[in-house]
């Protein structure tokens, strides 16, 4: 299967990982659908969002922040990835959060990402018929407050993919595989001091996709889960009834090693910082700058927020590989 299919998939997953993996740490494209990032207001500030986590995306940023995110959120995500490649590529997030009285908040995420229509070859080149690939994913998230400062939180993964059928493959095999993963997250809003007003400063740290090696037909011809460790803060230095300004850093690192026995090393960290101004509870505007050395990334994102009540609409336009169009990705995200 891999001689003939999964060059081509992989081709993909590095596009439509573009600035999370580095394109030397293929491994990491095992399941691309856990590193694309859900809402378009994390995307608009550089996916700086491990400290905010605030709203029915947190199970997939930093599972510790549910444990403040207020009454019961709906959030949607939708993405076509490579608009200039396929119009059938696409990523859909649905996350759904529910505040459990005195008893912590429970949330429930799926992630659908497919690769639209591909044609399968023999080794000499010649048609043999069309398939269809794509990757699902289910989270079960619960966090708890310890204090009313302090946050944290366990999600529970499953992750499924399927990639070619067996009368398509080269092995004739099912190109399909199943793994399960854990997260870990934690927030602190820290407490007033010196210069610093109470509960402005926010800290979040997450471990995100522990768990076995997703593996298509047999275990030699499997990847390692992106394992990564994200840490950051969040600061608000305007807050009024009329204006809000707030200011967030994450920094982000793979824990997966580079498949590159020559350098034998983890890729470099990748540095994620963007800002937020909310006018009232009717619009925001949004800056952020991604900066990923191995990934040969660096750029700005940008993004718009429109709020109605209990109801936001989101937009952001974020770069991805250099010989790629920038994607624009939209989200909406009800509180009830």
């Amino acid at each position: 299967m891999r001689s003939k299919l999964l060059p081509v998939l992989v081709t993909v997953a590095v596009a439509l990982s573009g600035f999370t993996t580095s394109v030397l740490a293929v491994g990491e494209a095992g399941v691309p659908s856990m590193i694309i990032p859900p809402g378009a207001r994390a995307n608009g500030i550089g996916e700086s969002f491990v400290a905010i986590a605030d709203d029915a995306t947190a199970a997939w940023w930093n599972v510790g922040g549910l444990a403040f995110v207020p009454k019961n959120n709906l959030a949607l995500m939708h993405s076509q990835l490579v608009p200039d490649l396929a119009n059938d590529v696409y990523y859909e997030f649905l996350g759904y959060s529910h505040q459990l009285k005195d008893f912590g908040t429970i949330s429930l995420s799926l992630i659908y990402l497919t690769y639209g229509e591909s044609v399968a070859t023999n080794p000499q080149g010649e048609a043999r018929g069309t398939f269809k690939s794509w990757e699902a994913a289910g989270y079960l998230s619960f966090a708890l407050p310890i204090t009313d400062n302090l946050g944290v939180g366990l999600t529970g993964k499953f992750i499924h993919a399927d990639l070619a059928p067996a009368d398509l493959t080269l092995d004739q095999l099912d190109g399909t595989g199943s793994t399960v993963a854990v997260d870990a997250g934690v927030l602190y809003k820290v407490p007033g001091f010196w210069f610093v007003k109470d509960r402005k400063l926010r800290l979040g740290a997450a471990l995100t996709n522990v768990g076995p090696d997703i593996s298509f037909i047999d275990q030699e011809q499997s990847d390692p889960l992106p394992i990564t460790l994200r840490a950051g803060f969040a600061y608000t230095l305007l807050s009024s009834e009329i204006s809000n300004f707030l200011v967030t850093f994450d920094l982000e690192q793979s824990l997966v090693w580079l498949i590159d026995s020559a350098t034998n090393k983890r890729r470099s960290e990748i540095y994620h910082m963007g800002t937020e101004y909310r006018y009232g509870d009717l619009l925001a505007g949004r800056l952020g700058y991604i900066y990923d050395k191995d990934g040969d990334f660096k750029d700005a994102t940008y993004g718009l927020g429109f709020l109605f009540k209990s109801v936001t609409l989101d937009y952001a336009n974020v770069p991805q590989a250099t010989t790629l169009d920038r994607v624009h990705r939209w989200s909406v995200g009800v509180s009830f």
